[in-house]
């Protein structure tokens, strides 16, 4: 942290970053410079860093592993963390014993890779997230949009969740049943994701594999996985109505404005197909809803969300 900083005193002995910009923080690969940045290790040092961002009235963003995320092209004010480093001991993944109804729980923390959550759950013969298989980002991402594919979601597997109350700055547990999910979010608005316990049962290995296998090469094949992107940007306006066909019914397939473009794989992703801003993409989002309105008389609502200044 630079010394010319008014805030020097209060985050002293904090493990910050100023000024870096954050396009390398998203799937997007947009974004501008944070005013401040923490990548914290543990509960105790994030907690650290919300105190003195509270004693300083600087405001606070957070950030998983940035998919569904549009970063402005003028970045964010105050402080980011990012937590793809949150740990809470050794162990990243931790299977507990079997309950009396034969669930395994399997827990992990906020910060861990979606991806690397779903090949441990198969390689342990253990079922229930074979539908994530392709899905970017973090757990604590996917608590918070309520991932889901294939006709399932993360509401479907989550135990218990542990939050960091932002107003008292104390950890508590919540089950399921406490948690407000819905489609693609969770009403927590208050809370920062820590870690999660997931409620899976046992399956034959080779049958999950298989499952895992076709899901992940169903997206290879139908999605712009290698592309830089924000996932599907928009929600499907209902399960008949997929967004994307919506999209490739108005001919938008391909479109490009500057270094953004609707993919020509699959029309409900808008990817950074060269060097685009924030500005780019957003002109495209405003184009596809314009399109589909027109022709559908549905306002497509934004599954990425755009934060920033």
């Amino acid at each position: 942290m630079t010394s010319t900083s008014p805030h020097t005193e209060i985050f002293k002995g904090l493990d910050l970053e100023t000024g870096v910009r954050l396009d390398r923080f998203t799937s997007f690969r947009v974004g501008g410079p944070a005013d401040f940045l923490s990548r914290p290790g543990t509960v105790d040092e994030l907690t650290a860093v919300l105190k003195a961002t509270r004693d300083a009235d600087i405001p606070v963003t957070v950030l998983g592993g940035g998919s569904n995320t549009l970063i402005s092209d003028r970045g964010i004010r105050g402080m980011v963390i990012v937590l793809t480093r949150l740990k809470t001991g050794p162990e990243r993944l931790r299977q507990e014993p079997d309950g009396p109804d034969g669930v395994t729980c399997v827990s992990a923390m906020a910060g861990e890779r979606l991806s690397a959550l779903c090949r441990f759950a198969v390689d342990n013969g253990l079922a229930g997230l074979e539908w994530a298989a392709g899905i970017p980002g973090t757990l604590g991402g996917a608590i918070m949009m309520n991932a889901g594919a294939h006709g399932s979601d993360m509401a479907a597997v989550i135990e218990t969740v542990d939050i960091l109350d932002l107003p008292s700055l104390a950890c508590k547990t919540l089950a399921v049943a406490d948690l407000d999910f819905r489609y693609r979010g969770l009403n927590q608005e208050n809370g920062i994701v820590l870690k999660a316990e997931l409620a899976l049962t046992h399956g034959d290995p080779d049958t999950l594999r298989n499952a895992f296998d076709r899901n992940l090469e169903g997206k290879r094949t139908t999605q712009p996985l290698s592309k830089a992107s924000g996932g599907c940007f928009f929600k499907n306006p209902s399960p008949e109505t997929p967004a994307g066909r919506l999209i490739e019914e108005t001919g938008l397939k391909g479109y490009r404005f500057n270094g953004a473009m609707v993919s020509d794989l699959h029309a409900n992703f808008i990817i950074n197909h060269d060097n685009a801003s924030c500005k780019d993409i957003l002109a495209v989002k405003r184009v596809v809803q314009d399109r589909v309105y027109q022709k559908f008389g549905i306002k497509l609502e934004s599954e990425v969300k755009a934060i920033g200044d």
